[in-house]
């Protein structure tokens, strides 16, 4: 693949491009997303890496209206959940692996998916929208989810209607440490 003037564009470089040029959604178009491309949207997700490769994932797709605003309710009444055309439910379907750390590693594991779907919806020009706010019993009982499901995040997906331009980012020394967690040069590339 190259570009007219510029030599060949990897792969990777319109991956960055996608992740560094990520916008804040303020509201959707009332446009459905084509049955096709959710299916590839849920596919990355599908793709994404998971403690063991265990996928303990379920993605439940909401596109009707009554539900979507009975789910934006849940999600405190947030506009930008409310103007979604379609809402993808991320779900741990099962309680996943316990880490080294003692932890669960559902919630890193349907994090990589959410990240992977967002990646995917911005490579095909929607805009996404990631809640992890909302009334988890109020969205399970919604659309019945079992009690023992966690809900790890709301995704809403669609074509965008009004961006609030490039969120903020932290300088990279606040962020990033190389070799301790104060480095501050140390190793890091020339």
């Amino acid at each position: 693949m190259s570009s007219p003037g510029r030599g060949p564009v990897s792969y990777v470089s319109r991956v960055f491009s996608l992740a560094r040029n990520r916008q804040r959604i303020l509201s959707f178009a009332d446009r459905p997303v084509p049955p096709d491309l959710l299916e590839r949207i849920v596919d990355c997700g599908r793709y994404a890496t998971s403690a063991r490769e265990a996928q303990p994932w379920r993605f439940v797709i909401v596109q009707s209206l009554q539900t979507r605003v009975r789910i934006a309710a849940e999600c405190f009444n947030r506009q930008q959940v409310g103007s979604a055309p379609c809402l993808v439910l991320c779900c741990a379907r099962i309680h996943s692996h316990i880490t080294g750390s003692g932890r669960p590693s559902h919630p890193a594991d349907v994090a990589a998916a959410t990240q992977a779907m967002i990646m995917a919806a911005s490579d095909l020009g929607l805009a996404s929208l990631w809640i992890t706010g909302f009334r988890e019993s109020g969205v399970r009982d919604v659309v019945g989810i079992p009690q023992d499901v966690p809900i790890v995040s709301v995704l809403g997906l669609g074509y965008p209607e009004r961006f609030g331009g490039l969120p903020d980012r932290l300088p990279k020394a606040d962020v990033v440490g190389w070799e301790t967690w104060s480095g501050r040069g140390v190793g890091r590339p020339g």
